[in-house]
């Protein structure tokens, strides 16, 4: 708390607050106005006579959500309330009720209702503290942009059908529509529609904050002055439904006491659980889509473990209360951003006046016409449709946009519950589409495109280049399923049906993070495939935990033909070892084989004999300023960062360069290999592994050893000069440059 009160008093010390009172002056009016809005549409139809109490319940939502946000929401300046989405969804749930209780008393229903929406806003809290706690956020930034779409597009259908509840007083369905045309109704709603379609367009040619608020003032202005106009009293208008009434003198909250609860019908409650978890799961992503517009539009990185933090606790707190569920409103929370008021203490000043009117009562609140307050929320359902099915159109192909709107109609058509069960059919649907349009194989090459680090003999090396085709290898990759599976097994089984059969089929499973049983099952028909063609089996890098998948699934002796190692390097080396043995086993007696492979092989063995011969002829030369070294298999040649005391030349055995996390292996080296090249200058710490193989013997040539030569024979220095720069040509020795951190030495 010390750095909060610290923040607090320096924002109030600052520029910042003149802004934070203002704008948050101006947003408690708002939000106040839009409490009653949302009042109007949750508490609709038979619930109308309960909007007045309902609204005590939503300004204490806002006051609670903006006021806890305001302390513990990573980025100032937010601003939290109820939001429309999900009581819109509530407005379908309170429908429903209001069906199921049609014989109940009034209060009844009510109060069924408030446990309900208290219900959802804990689901919510509950869900979100989860979230936070376990750092989850990351999961649900992946919902698909057309499934989030689709909600929103249904519930901005849901908020325009009750905001011609709110204004004509009449709950609004297929079976009622008729009525909206009587007389004594239209006269309710057109100028409502009229207001809502103006202030539509007006925000949308002109984006300045002001226009909401300063229309709503000059709405209700004019409403007033043809209602005086039409020589009606104020009891005689709120008695036709335009203006609030019943309003309580004293505090809003709470509108039922804990006696009242035992009115509640809980088998009601009970069997609306799963459209409580919908009302909680759209609360979910409003909070996402919210911050992510408030990055964009702000240009800020916010932390969304933390912001679920807050609006669960400030959740928890309001659900308590009984109000609806809530978030961060992005458009709110960019206006102070514009103006300077990014600071706790706009949300602050914002959740007081809310706070205030709960006290001290909302008489004043009676002045609002009923038809005004639809209105807003026809204004708030036409946003919806239209960012959600018309602005989104330009954006999605034809398929993503017939995912929205088929959870658009849903929605609209069956219902809010269902449209929710639609949407998360579509999320499974589009996962597995797009998943199956993920290649299990990320990428496949034959022995003519890759070989491993081993350091084979220059016939060895000849054999495979000549026999490179008849080993092929697949990285795969991601979760192997039944969608991606199949597609996977085909290209396999055409690499297994190729002319001729290839002797080794290499399968890495690196980058593989599991497989379902359609995987398996498709694994199996591959090596039942190969194991009658006569095809090798070589799987690198399989966890533990895939490697029993696999066992548990394939028949023994499918899973005991399997040839398992450690990583893709050695699973190469294994398939080498497989077409060297077999070219042995099918051409080792014949003539005119070992002619071919002598043709193949002579040009590479006379330059590489050529370059040894250089090598030993050079290290005769330098014998006095060479020390001798002799290592045993598996000892360590270079050890990573440790000083070197020279450079080595490696004269017998055979070296392996190692990667310093797993151990894997870099790179292998024989006779005429140059090991740690920049020790021969001076003070060099090995940044790599380097051990002996087998029992292996080098000379080692030191700094001071270096000078002396440098000092004693000159043409002899620039042989030497001159062998590591050409051994640079050399692949093996140029990875062992790059891999030490080195280039060229200068001298």
């Amino acid at each position: 708390m010390p750095p909060l009160v610290s923040e607090l008093l320096a924002d109030a010390r600052s520029a910042k607050l003149p802004a934070a009172v203002s704008i948050g002056l101006l947003m408690a009016v708002l939000t106040i106005i839009l409490g009653l809005s949302l009042s109007a549409v949750i508490f609709s139809g038979p619930l109308t006579p309960f909007v007045p109490r309902g609204v005590g319940l939503l300004l204490f939502g806002t006051f609670v959500l903006c006021l806890i946000t305001a302390f513990t929401a990573p980025y100032k300046g937010i601003i939290s309330m109820p939001l429309f989405a999900p009581g819109a969804a509530l407005f379908a749930i309170g429908g429903t009720v209001s069906a199921s209780m049609s014989d109940a008393p009034g209060e009844a229903m009510f109060v069924t209702m408030i446990a309900i929406m208290a219900l959802s806003t804990l689901m919510a809290a509950a869900g979100f503290l989860v979230i936070g706690r376990l750092r989850l956020a990351n999961l649900f930034l992946a919902i698909p942009y057309p499934v989030t779409a689709g909600f929103l597009a249904g519930l901005g259908w849901f908020v325009s059908v009750g905001s011609f509840s709110v204004m004509s007083g009449t709950a609004v369905s297929w079976e009622t529509l008729p009525r909206l045309l009587d007389s004594d109704a239209v006269w309710k709603w057109v100028p409502g529609v009229l207001y809502a379609i103006g202030l539509f367009f007006a925000t949308r040619r002109w984006s300045h904050y002001l226009i909401l608020p300063a229309s709503l003032v000059l709405a209700t202005g004019l409403y007033h002055l043809a209602l005086f106009s039409l020589g009606l009293s104020g009891e005689e208008v709120r008695e036709a439904g335009l203006l609030l009434r019943h309003i309580p003198t004293g505090s809003l909250w709470p509108p039922v006491g804990a006696d009242d609860l035992t009115l509640a019908d809980w088998r009601v409650v009970a069997s609306q659980v799963p459209a409580m978890l919908g009302v909680a799961l759209i609360t979910l992503m409003c909070i996402v889509l919210n911050a992510s517009g408030l990055e964009l539009s702000c240009g800020v990185e916010i932390d969304m473990n933390g912001e679920f933090r807050a609006e669960g606790i400030a959740n928890l707190f309001a659900g308590l209360g009984g109000s609806a569920p809530g978030g961060n409103t992005s458009v709110f929370t960019v206006v102070a951003h514009a103006t300077g008021a990014e600071t706790r203490l706009t949300g602050i000043v914002t959740a007081l006046p809310v706070g205030l009117i709960l006290l001290f009562g909302g008489t004043a609140l009676e002045i609002f016409p009923i038809p005004v307050l639809g209105a807003v929320l026809l204004f708030f359902g036409l946003g919806l449709m239209n960012d959600w099915l018309v602005a989104a159109r330009k954006k999605l192909s034809h398929v993503d946009y017939g995912i929205v709107l088929f959870i658009a109609l849903v929605t609209a058509i069956f219902g809010f519950l269902e449209g929710v069960a639609a949407g998360l059919i579509a999320a499974i649907v589009f996962f597995v589409v797009r998943a199956s349009r993920v290649d299990a194989i990320a990428a496949s090459f034959s022995g003519r495109d890759r070989l491993s680090k081993r350091s084979w003999s220059v016939t060895e090396r000849a054999i495979l280049r000549e026999r490179g085709e008849q080993m092929r290898s697949y990285r795969l990759r991601g979760y192997i399923f039944f969608g991606s599976a199949t597609a996977m097994g085909d290209r396999l089984k055409q690499a297994l049906e190729a002319d001729p059969v290839p002797q080794c089929l290499l399968l890495d499973f690196a980058s593989v993070s599991g497989l379902d049983i359609s995987a398996v099952n498709v694994f199996y028909r591959v090596i039942r495939t190969a194991r009658l063609l006569g095809t090798k089996i070589v799987l690198s890098a399989v966890p533990d935990r895939l490697k029993s998948t696999l066992q548990r699934g394939l028949p023994e002796g499918e899973w005991g033909s399997l040839l398992f190692e450690e990583d893709l390097d050695r699973g190469l080396e294994r398939c080498e070892q497989i077409v060297i043995a077999e070219w042995h086993r099918l051409h080792g007696g014949s003539e005119d084989a070992r002619t071919m492979l002598f043709d193949l092989s002579i040009e590479d063995a006379v330059r590489q004999l050529e370059r040894l011969a250089h090598f030993e002829d050079l290290t005769d030369r330098l014998r006095p300023w060479l020390e001798s070294r002799s290592y045993a298999a598996d000892e360590t040649i270079v050890a990573r960062g440790e000083r070197q005391e020279g450079m080595q030349l490696l004269v017998g055995g055979r070296a392996t360069m190692r990667r310093e996390k797993d151990g894997a292996r870099m790179g292998e080296y024989g006779p005429g290999s140059i090991l740690a090249p920049q020790a021969i200058f001076g003070n060099h710490v090995a940044v790599v592994e380097m051990t002996a193989e087998e029992p292996s013997q080098t000379v080692l040539m030191s700094p001071s050893s270096h000078q002396s030569l440098e000092r004693e024979d000159a043409d002899l220095t620039r042989a030497l000069a001159k062998f590591l720069m050409e051994g640079i040509l050399d692949d093996q020795t140029r990875l062992t440059f790059a891999a030490v951190g080195g280039g060229i030495p200068s001298a």
